[in-house]
């Protein structure tokens, strides 16, 4: 479990939206730290639940050009590298709600897996470049080939942008330690137990 610095809230004096999400991610994950903590900054953990999941995400406000399933491979192949327990939790379900299969979501750590289409690959290779341990991203003429072949300027800006949220999320929640932490896919320790985990 996570040991944050920073103070936290009691369960009983949290607002009741946040004290209602702490329980369900709870419910999920066993896991309601974060809650707590944004328990101190109320209209923070609103806005990223309105802005990032109810427009970016939800397309709450019908802006938004990508197909969510493409956001919930994005999502999942980030949370998986990334290794964040809580956020795994709640987006493996979510993943298979959106049609991705378990094969597929096993083999979410090879982006070549004859499992997924040369869209969907493309879409796992734009993912990579948005992973917490990539210090030096850059999107090559080679992987722009590929994704324009099956989406437009800006719904690979849309790609980008929302990876980009939630891979600084986690890079949040993990520096200031509010969240369970597992090994990333592709670790010696994850391979060699799928259910390895850390912080856990």
């Amino acid at each position: 479990m996570p040991n944050p610095l920073l103070g936290r809230v009691a369960p009983e004096a949290l607002p009741d939206d946040l004290r209602a999400l702490r329980e369900a991610s709870i419910d999920v994950a066993g896991d309601g730290v974060r809650l707590e903590v944004f328990g101190h900054h109320p209209a923070l953990y609103r806005w990223y639940q309105a802005n990032f999941y109810g427009a970016l995400f939800d397309n709450a406000g019908g802006d938004m050009v990508v197909d969510r399933k493409w956001k919930e491979l994005v999502r999942l192949k980030l949370s998986l590298t990334n290794g964040c327990f809580v956020c795994n939790a709640h987006n493996v379900p979510a993943a298979l709600a959106a049609g991705w299969s378990q094969a597929q979501i096993d083999a979410m750590g090879d982006a070549s897996s004859p499992l997924f289409s040369a869209q969907e690959q493309a879409v796992l290779a734009l993912a990579e470049l948005f992973v917490i341990r990539n210090a030096d991203p850059l999107l090559t003429p080679t992987l722009y080939a590929r994704l324009a072949a099956y989406f437009s300027d800006a719904e690979i800006l849309e790609l980008g942008f929302f990876a980009t949220i939630v891979s600084g999320w986690t890079k949040l929640v993990f520096a200031y330690d509010l969240i369970t932490r597992e090994c990333a896919i592709d670790s010696p320790e994850r391979t060699a137990s799928p259910t390895a985990t850390h912080g856990a």
